[in-house]
């Protein structure tokens, strides 16, 4: 049984605008408890970005990569991703090629990438979870900015377009 082709880059590019809309509104708004909702709602929804984008890397790579016994445990597997901090982004990673893990290293080792992640994620766990998390819309841009770039580098390990990418 042949599925058809999903374009996970677009998919993928489209989720992050619906973020930016949020952003913008937020940016906007001369409402300081609007502001701080969208702004909230943001950062929860960056983390969420960052889940959907890793199960569709994943679900590309299979896609193009294994016989769909494969595919349909990865497709189950990669459903379960979440709370995406740096640890379990770099074992993920590692587990499907040592050399991508050690990619994902460098990049987090760059300019506290690592610490901006763990942060980002840990925002997202106490605003989930009815706890306050104060953010500022400068730290908003360094997780935005922050997001762009790793799903940037993910695609370009998962889905490279004609080998010009990493992979």
């Amino acid at each position: 049984m042949r599925t058809r082709y999903v374009d996970r880059r677009s998919l993928i590019k489209h989720e992050m605008r619906e973020i930016d809309d949020i952003i913008l509104v937020a940016d906007q708004s001369q409402d300081l408890a609007a502001r701080d909702y969208l702004t909230r709602m943001a950062v929860i929804r960056l983390s969420g970005y960052l889940e959907t984008c890793m199960e569709h890397m994943v679900n590309g790579f299979l896609e193009e990569n294994s016989s769909h016994r494969v595919l349909a445990f990865g497709r189950s597997q990669a459903a379960r991703i979440q709370n995406l901090n740096p640890s379990k982004l770099e074992a993920l990673i590692g587990n499907f090629d040592s050399e991508w893990r050690d990619v994902i290293n460098e990049f987090l080792a760059e300019d506290e990438r690592r610490q901006t992640l763990g942060n980002l994620i840990d925002a997202r766990h106490k605003l989930a979870h009815g706890k306050t998390s104060s953010v500022l819309p400068s730290t908003l841009a360094r997780y935005h900015h922050l997001a762009e770039q790793l799903v940037d580098l993910l695609a370009s390990l998962f889905l490279p377009v004609n080998g010009q990418d990493h992979a």
